[in-house]
């Protein structure tokens, strides 16, 4: 089985930078390139598929999932890629142990975090952004940038969540395109409308609106890279009232404007 050392990985990196121990970089594949044999990573990793599939397998079992995908490895933990298109692009952050000491963070805190984050993609592709276009690129704000991704679950509320904050939450990713009425939700949940309205911030870190307006922006990131759909129709399809209002929370979201992000 290959090891891959620190910052190392089976395609072709274009990008790369080290901060505080970690090490993030923008990755280009191809399946003229692919390593379909098995392998592992020294360090813990977390990959943003953000261009074309990924396929792995783990535990004998395969499984695919289309760009815009999150995948989180703990250190050692085996897989493989095969890419699933003539290019693949991804954006890959390695955590070493001593970073996990220093910010007093476990494998466990961050798996959570990114599982949980909704913004996850978007502080992802500000990073990458950051990276890529700033001439005078500051590292403290990508330094920023990566403890806001990897901290959200101890940033977040940590006791235990009621059963209707888990299935409100599944709601609203099942329904991201819909536009549901707070009493429907509240009647799916369970509970008052006044309930959802008084703690939705207090869970889900954010506002109900802000909230489904970040589900439609995950939404349009998979499109935009992944589909030749005009702009316009991708804000349309994703509940936005005209394009200028989808370019403007892309870009608050992101650091993109989504032109420049189907070029990236």
């Amino acid at each position: 089985m290959r090891i891959l050392n620190a910052g190392e990985y089976t395609g072709d990196i274009s990008n790369r930078i080290t901060i505080d121990g970690s090490i993030i970089t923008n990755t280009l594949y191809s399946n003229k390139k692919s390593y379909p044999d098995w392998h592992y990573h020294d360090n813990l990793h977390i990959c943003f598929v953000f261009q074309n599939g990924k396929a792995e397998t783990r535990n004998n079992s395969l499984y695919t999932q289309k760009g815009g995908s999150i995948f989180f490895y703990h250190a050692e933990e085996k897989h493989r890629w095969i890419s699933s298109g003539p290019i693949s692009k991804s954006a890959n952050i390695e955590i070493g142990r001593a970073f996990l000491k220093k910010y007093e963070l476990s494998e466990f805190d961050i798996k959570t975090a990114i599982q949980n984050n909704i913004d996850a993609k978007a502080l992802i592709l500000k990073i990458q952004k950051e990276m890529s276009f700033n001439n005078d690129r500051n590292d403290s704000t990508i330094l920023s940038l990566l403890l806001e991704l990897v901290s959200y679950s101890k940033a977040s509320y940590n006791g235990t969540l009621p059963n209707w904050v888990t299935t409100l939450n599944e709601l609203l990713h099942d329904n991201w395109n819909e536009q549901l009425s707070l009493a429907e939700m509240a009647q799916i949940a369970g509970v008052h409308p006044v309930t959802i309205s008084k703690f939705f911030k207090k869970y889900f870190s954010c506002t109900l609106s802000e909230y489904q307006r970040k589900l439609k922006v995950n939404k349009s990131i998979q499109l935009i890279k992944n589909t030749e759909i005009p702009l316009s129709q991708i804000a349309f399809h994703c509940g936005f009232a005209d394009q200028s209002h989808f370019i403007r929370n892309f870009k608050e979201m992101t650091g993109f404007l989504p032109k420049h992000f189907r070029a990236f």
